[in-house]
């Protein structure tokens, strides 16, 4: 079939065909031109728009949180020492190369799992659970206040996980 519209327009003489307007023409590439431009500026300007309600909307949030953390540290009992210690617990784990990460984890594994045979050989099952369970308490008591006071439990879960904690721990404390 290409060959048949080769042949078609090789026999057309193009001195006979009418010439283009160029006014036309040049009429059409214009609008679309201006239509293209005004679109793009449209789009561009309701993008920033956007992006400026974000901007603000961020920023209030900014407020809204340092406001929250003054008003959360002029509490005494949220400012246990327990927080700082764990901060520099997780600041010294992340100092210590990996391989005594590991090496001290599995002595710690290995001695819980010690204890955990004492604790059952001595029919003692309160012992070293209890224990762990009480330690876990005292971590998250300060964050147990902070959600009772009423900051948002999503808030208090960040806060943990900033401070190196897990934050699935606080749904079980509160939820048992």
């Amino acid at each position: 079939m290409p060959d048949i519209m080769n042949h078609e327009v090789s026999d057309v003489d193009l001195s006979k065909i009418a010439a283009l307007q160029q006014k036309r023409t040049l009429a059409f590439v214009n609008h679309f031109v201006i239509t293209t431009v005004q679109f793009l500026n449209n789009f561009s300007k309701k993008c920033e728009q956007r992006l400026m309600q974000f901007e603000r909307k961020i920023e209030k949030i900014n407020a809204t949180m340092v406001l929250l953390e003054a008003k959360l540290s002029s509490i005494p009992e949220l400012n246990n020492i327990t927080g700082d210690e764990t901060r520099i617990n997780v600041k010294e784990e992340e100092l210590k190369p990996k391989e005594s990460k590991e090496v001290i984890e599995e002595s710690k594994n290995e001695s819980d799992q010690k204890d955990k045979t004492n604790t059952v050989e001595n029919g003692n099952t309160e012992g070293t659970a209890g224990e762990h369970v009480e330690k876990i308490k005292k971590e998250y008591e300060r964050f147990v206040k902070m959600v009772q006071v009423g900051v948002p439990t999503e808030a208090v879960k960040l806060k943990i996980s900033l401070e190196g904690l897990d934050p699935s721990e606080l749904d079980r404390i509160l939820y048992k």
